[in-house]
């Protein structure tokens, strides 16, 4: 295993450890840090409770009675935010309610009012700036997403048209990622692995050849970069969540995230025009020289593309990756679906390879990834949008200048009135979109990559996540070929693992494991 494998654990593990696994599994630094913060968050949260709650006339949920402050429930949000966004939409279901997290107050806006929403005018909302605040982009070098869309031109008119065609060149890296990150394993014999943090790899790999290009995608600097800064910028965005904006510039550089934070940008930076000054062209197909060819004025800035390519990949990487895990443990989970799947994939693959129509035929395993994400998806809350002037709803509600709305797309996805088939929502049911589809009205609708008002996973309308496509296609590649190469299953006695919920969040198990083996034959 080389030097991005094994930093690549250390550093996912960190992160997760840090909010997750416990005290006791901190370096003892970033103890004091969370002792600090939780004191801080205490002092703080009271004056949080006047700067930034929402004067929007709707109810709160969440609070245990009307004795618990506000900055305890701010503070439970972390933790059971999940608990607490499902308990306001079966309450309130098609009408508007509120939750508190750290920081801001959030607008919660029922189907009903979704296509009302979805039509105004950029304007008038922001899609972007909620991401920016809830992880400081000051501080994390995010804001130059704000500056300008570049990076969605890019993935909307040059990346998505090709993704039929970089189907080959996908499965050439995840060839050689399997190779450089699946342990040796001897015929027929099982061997325990850590599946979330061999998925980020592989994921890392794959983005790399579709960023990079086939001569730049290996380099190590930029694997390891990429795997570092996402770490780094979601503690130090998490811990700056609650410190207040006028000892943000004093905090910040005391935190041992950040510090790292700024190493991964100087060396992303350094990566990004070292390949700019060198041989690469505008003429290579990949994401880096569409966006030189894209780039206008400022955008041009060796620096700015830089940090677009950090943030583009911390996207693409990690929620995908997080996808992926939870698919890997559904499967487990449900193992009578092992073998349809498989004999799926060799079915398309054996009538006519890894052509351009073989992704688009594999219909079981794109409803198997959908089903997945509709019981784990990863961020909870979806359609987020900060409004950038008043607003009135068509039912007299009104919506101040700032006010911070989102969609429940999750608890939506639990309930029968949003999930199609006869199959209850609370079964999974990993065919349940294929069966549909086989009625060609419905051949696209319920496609895994598609959105609409029921199904918010990946947002919806104009702002709905541009890579959307890609990560599908991405997903469907990776799933089938781990399905033809090797067998899964969970450790005796073990059960689907439990996610994790960290503020509206969900997060895949981190410290579970999957047994892996070889298949005996290699069906492609």
């Amino acid at each position: 295993m080389d030097r991005f494998s094994k930093m690549n654990i250390t550093s996912h593990d960190t992160f997760f450890q840090q909010l997750v696994l416990g005290l006791d599994e901190i370096p003892l630094m970033d103890v004091h840090w969370l002792i600090y913060v939780a004191f801080g968050a205490w002092i703080w949260s009271y004056v949080i409770h006047i700067l930034s709650s929402s004067t929007v006339k709707v109810p709160f949920v969440g609070y245990r009675s009307v004795f618990e402050p506000t900055w305890l429930l701010r503070l439970r949000f972390v933790w059971e935010g999940g608990s607490i966004i499902s308990q306001g939409y079966n309450k309130f279901k098609d009408s508007i309610f509120q939750v508190r997290k750290l920081g801001t107050d959030i607008v919660i806006i029922p189907p009903n009012y979704i296509d009302e929403v979805r039509k105004l005018s950029q304007d008038k909302t922001r899609s972007v700036e909620p991401f920016i605040n809830d992880f400081a982009g000051h501080y994390t070098r995010g804001m130059v997403f704000l500056q300008s869309d570049l990076q969605n031109r890019v993935i909307q008119q040059r990346l998505t048209p090709k993704l039929v065609a970089l189907t080959k060149v996908m499965k050439e890296e995840l060839d050689y990622a399997l190779m450089k990150e699946m342990p040796d394993m001897k015929d027929e014999e099982w061997v325990e692995v850590d599946i979330a943090s061999i998925m980020v790899r592989l994921i890392s790999r794959i983005s790399a050849r579709v960023f990079l290009g086939p001569e730049h995608c290996r380099n190590q600097e930029w694997l390891t970069t990429t795997s570092e800064y996402s770490d780094s910028l979601f503690i130090t965005g998490f811990i700056l969540r609650v410190v207040p904006h006028i000892l943000r510039p004093f905090v910040a550089p005391l935190l041992p995230s950040y510090r790292t934070l700024l190493r991964n940008v100087s060396s992303g930076r350094k990566v990004i025009g070292d390949i700019i000054r060198s041989q690469h062209t505008d003429q290579s197909e990949d994401i880096l020289s569409w966006m030189r060819e894209a780039a206008t004025g400022e955008e041009k800035q060796i620096d700015n593309i830089a940090q677009r390519m950090l943030i583009l990949s911390l996207a693409s990487i990690h929620t995908t990756a997080m996808t992926m895990t939870h698919a890997m443990y559904d499967l487990c989970a449900h193992p009578e679906y092992i073998e349809p799947l498989r004999e799926e994939v060799k079915g398309v693959v054996g009538a006519g390879g890894w052509d351009k129509t073989a992704l688009n035929r594999l219909h079981k395993l794109d409803s198997f990834l959908k089903e997945s994400q509709r019981f784990n998806p990863v961020f909870l809350l979806t359609f987020n949008r900060i409004y950038r002037q008043p607003m009135t709803l068509s039912d007299g509600t009104n919506l101040p200048s700032g006010t911070r709305i989102a969609v429940p797309s999750h608890a939506m996805l639990q309930d029968s009135a949003h999930v199609p088939g006869p199959a209850p929502p609370t079964e999974f049911d990993g065919f349940r979109y294929s069966k549909i589809r086989s009625d060609s009205s419905y051949a696209q609708k319920y496609l895994f990559s598609m959105t609409d008002s029921s199904n918010m996973a990946f947002g919806y309308g104009k702002y709905a996540c541009p890579g959307r496509f890609y990560a599908s296609n991405e997903m469907k590649l990776t799933l089938a070929i781990l399905l033809l190469r090797f067998e899964f299953k969970l450790p005796d006695g073990k059960e689907r693992p439990r996610n994790i919920t960290i503020d509206s969040d969900m997060i895949p198990d981190p410290r579970a494991r999957l047994c892996v083996r070889k298949r005996s034959l290699r069906d492609e």
